[in-house]
């Protein structure tokens, strides 16, 4: 069965409310928007609509970081799109050494984690095949930088009553798997594979909340920051952790209507693209590179010096984040990325242009007029250490508070 799609679907790409959008299917109207309370911005480069006429190799890489699913192997000829969605095919086909392959994709676009909520509309392979349908995000490869390596699976199909999701983590060096949390949640139906439906993650306030059609599935609090702040990958696979397929009910296919990505922020009043000196809120000092050593951490400093050491060139990228690049000697604000990643206290520095996640920031307003900065990459915030008042106190990152102290905020002003 495919979807129907219409002028109000294309609308409805666009328009985000407090109130969700409705789409109606098969007798049933599923919400289809972020939940309120949130100033809600969709990310379009981290999004897809999956409608064109193949996958679109710039956002998702067709197979995943494993070969094999139990009894099933990933084959790329498994992966199509079509009629608006996204077609992964499980089949009975001798492959890599099975006997059924399976289709799967990972997303080369980063799904924010602080202030984010992710939505897909697919529809489960049918459950008569026994192929388990999974949404989930991980980030591939794994690695001691991104320890813990959170993973997060929004909706696999083990119980087609139930809306069942789980959180892991990954550590590497050494190595070390462990279940977080698990939690099956009775969605009223006795089969979730006969129609389409939404599965969401939100990620905000310190919590994941997990949605089935609009309705709150799970929320769940975790100790480790990642799970709640850290970007990850979106990858969507048929799985074999059923067990043996059921070769008479293939080929199956489970269908992705889209993948929505959006921002709790309106980014209301954004600096325009510019040369600015960046003045923390709290010491009233400015960002400065203060030495021209490479990988050296960022310093405050006051601002009357007027230094080129102290004025940075904004510009906004492609994803809705900016690049932040130095005067003095065109290196950029960089997220120290070989290490404690997820931890509070890493240290931010210059260095020259590469592209990464860990060079993007987000500048999101905050009530009182100021600007937090936000690596894209860790979901944390760029912070003057210790909230200390010292000339030269180094810059690190921190997960945001919103309290009394405001060196995690920054205000811009322009350069003549």
């Amino acid at each position: 069965m495919y979807k129907k799609r219409s002028e109000f679907k294309k609308i409805a790409a666009i328009a985000v409310g407090a109130c969700g959008i409705a789409y109606g299917f098969g007798g049933a109207e599923v919400q289809a928007a972020p939940p309120e309370g949130g100033n809600w911005t969709l990310l379009p480069a981290s999004s897809d609509e999956f409608d064109g006429d193949c996958l679109d190799e710039n956002k998702w890489t067709n197979g995943i970081w494993y070969d094999v699913t139990t009894d099933l192997a990933f084959c790329p000829e498994n992966v199509s799109v079509r009629d608006g969605n996204l077609v992964l095919t499980a089949k009975k086909q001798d492959y890599n050494g099975k006997a059924y392959t399976a289709g799967a994709v990972e997303s080369k676009f980063d799904v924010p984690g602080t202030a984010s909520y992710v939505e897909v509309r697919a529809k489960a392979l049918d459950k008569k095949a026994n192929v388990l349908s999974a949404i989930w995000m991980q980030s591939s490869p794994l690695s001691f930088e991104l320890n813990p390596n959170p993973e997060i699976d929004i909706m696999e199909t083990f119980d087609y009553t139930k809306m069942t999701s789980t959180i892991h983590t990954w550590n590497q060096s050494p190595s070390l798997h462990l279940q977080r949390g698990t939690n099956g949640w009775k969605t009223g139906l006795e089969d979730i594979s006969a129609d389409y439906h939404t599965y969401a993650l939100e990620r905000r306030e310190g919590k994941m909340r997990f949605y089935f059609d609009g309705q709150l599935a799970w929320e769940k609090t975790s100790r480790e920051d990642s799970f709640v702040e850290l970007s990850r990958h979106m990858v969507l696979s048929l799985e074999g952790h059923l067990g043996a397929p059921e070769e008479q009910y293939l080929p199956g296919e489970f269908l992705v209507d889209y993948v929505r990505t959006y921002y709790d922020s309106d980014f209301a009043g954004l600096p325009e693209s510019g040369t600015y000196q960046i003045v923390n809120q709290e010491s009233k000092k400015v960002l400065d590179l203060s030495g021209d050593q490479k990988g050296i951490q960022l310093r405050q400093s006051s601002a009357e010096s007027g230094s080129d050491s102290t004025k940075w060139t904004l510009t906004q990228n492609a994803d809705q984040t900016w690049s932040i690049q130095n005067m003095a000697d065109g290196t950029y604000v960089d997220l120290t990325a070989d290490s404690g990643v997820t931890s509070n206290g890493n240290p931010v520095v210059a260095y020259p242009y590469h592209g990464g996640t860990n060079q993007r920031w987000y500048l999101v307003p905050t009530e009182s007029g100021t600007w937090k900065l936000m690596s894209a990459l860790s979901g944390k915030a760029l912070c003057v250490e210790n909230a200390s008042l010292e000339e030269g106190a180094p810059i690190v990152q921190w997960s945001y508070e919103k309290n009394e102290d405001a060196n995690d905020e920054w205000t811009f002003v322009p350069v003549q």
